[in-house]
């Protein structure tokens, strides 16, 4: 079960050391190499504080006060072709390293191969991973935490979905179609229906992911003046593309996230973050354009979904928008902190 209380500590030590607790037992040499391009210290320094076993005062493991689950749809950020984000400017498993993660589920990964996606995992201080498939836009699971694959589905589905259990949570990584909402309906249906047996049996579930499909939560910000450019954009796709039909009558669906919590599961941002533009919009960044620092329109796709028991549990709930993550994806990460399991 997740814990009832909030545990809350004050540590006052260089934020990097946080980050060496646990390095005991990783590829010490390719940690501390990402490490300094993300505190700006030498490899060789960061190597030396490991030798000497050096620890945050206070520290009793990595975070032992929460349980952090990040989603990210990547695009082509761990693959050779990309073309349009600046690699040479952002290094992606840096900036995941440097949020400490114990889960993440990805998606876009594109063509990439289960060995690549341990290597990124060890990146980033994990040791296990699970992979859908090797072809086309893929999802994956990385955790600090021996992984269960329990099954990885594409048929009837766009891109398919990966359901393994980790640390005593099932986790649903999932990538719902990009062009049509009739799709997206369907494969909410399907997905609820391995879901549903698991929330009666008051399961600890998460899923996470991509849904290409909005929420009413959302509909106040979504729907106002200063983003009228993501209907009109919408409406000119559906209408320019025989293959698109992202609207349904004009209008946005509301219908498939819907489905999601007509069954039982719960939006960790429900509570957790403000319901405005600026808090909650996951696509697009402005990778786009590099002279902006902010998005000026967009929607939110990029959900991490739970059960009831988890979302009680929620700490805090973030879409990240700054910094290094308008060069990596034209997504935003989701990032969720829960009490830790008893």
């Amino acid at each position: 079960m997740i814990r009832s209380r909030v545990i809350s500590t004050t540590v006052h030590s260089p934020p990097y050391l946080f980050f060496l607790n646990d390095m005991s037992n990783r590829e010490s040499k390719v940690q501390a190499q990402i490490l300094a391009k993300c505190f700006g210290l030498s490899g060789q320094v960061l190597l030396l504080l490991l030798s000497m076993n050096v620890t945050a005062s206070g520290q009793e493991g990595l975070h032992p006060n929460r349980l952090r689950v990040m989603s990210y749809n990547t695009w082509y950020a761990f693959t050779a072709r990309h073309e349009y984000v600046t690699l040479d400017k952002a290094d992606p498993e840096a900036w995941v390293l440097s949020q400490q993660p114990d889960v993440v589920g990805l998606q876009e990964l594109t063509d990439i191969k289960p060995e690549r996606l341990q290597e990124l995992a060890e990146a980033w201080g994990h040791q296990n991973s699970s992979l859908l498939k090797t072809s086309g836009f893929s999802v994956g699971l990385t955790s600090r935490w021996p992984i269960e694959t329990i099954e990885k589905r594409v048929r009837d589905m766009h891109h398919g979905y990966l359901h393994a259990k980790t640390e005593g949570v099932h986790y649903f990584v999932v990538h719902l179609s990009p062009f049509k909402w009739e799709v997206r309906r369907r494969e909410a249906k399907i997905l609820m229906g391995k879901i549903a047996p698991l929330l009666k049996q008051n399961e600890n579930v998460v899923v996470l992911g991509d849904f290409n499909a909005v929420s009413e939560e959302d509909q106040s910000w979504l729907e106002a003046k200063r983003n009228v450019k993501i209907l009109a954009a919408k409406k000119e796709s559906d209408a320019k593309h025989g293959h698109v039909q992202n609207l349904k009558d004009g209008k946005f669906d509301y219908e498939v996230m819907n489905i999601f919590f007509r069954g039982g599961l719960k939006d960790s941002a429900t509570g957790h973050l403000p319901q405005s533009f600026e808090t909650r919009v996951s696509l697009n960044t402005v990778m786009w354009n590099q002279n902006k620092t902010t998005t000026e329109e967009g929607e939110r796709i990029d959900f991490i979904l739970c059960s009831e028991g988890m979302q009680e549990a929620v700490q805090s709930c973030q879409i990240i928008t700054k910094g290094e993550v308008n060069k990596i994806s034209d997504h935003y990460p989701v990032v969720v902190d829960f009490e830790p399991r008893e």
